[in-house]
């Protein structure tokens, strides 16, 4: 039996997707990945990390670690803090 070529890793070349399915899967699967590499590099190095991805919908999509509410009240209360001084 002969050995099956495989044409291994492709480049994409990186350009707007037009199609809108296509632009939703793409969106979702982007995402998810996102949000994956941020929950890692929280896991991994300790860090707290805040993301806000908006659609083209408009609907809101949020990651944060330990919470996004958490992490924005934290930020906020910096920047009260900082213009006191």
């Amino acid at each position: 039996m002969l050995p099956r070529k495989r044409n291994g890793l492709q480049k994409i070349q990186m350009a707007r997707v037009e199609k809108a399915n296509d632009l939703l899967v793409t969106f979702s699967k982007r995402r998810c990945g996102l949000f994956t590499n941020a929950s890692e590099l929280s896991i991994l190095c300790g860090v707290e990390i805040a993301i806000i991805v908006f659609s083209r919908g408009i609907k809101v999509f949020s990651f944060g670690h330990p919470s996004v509410e958490n992490l924005f009240n934290f930020i906020l209360f910096q920047q009260l803090e900082f213009k006191r001084f």
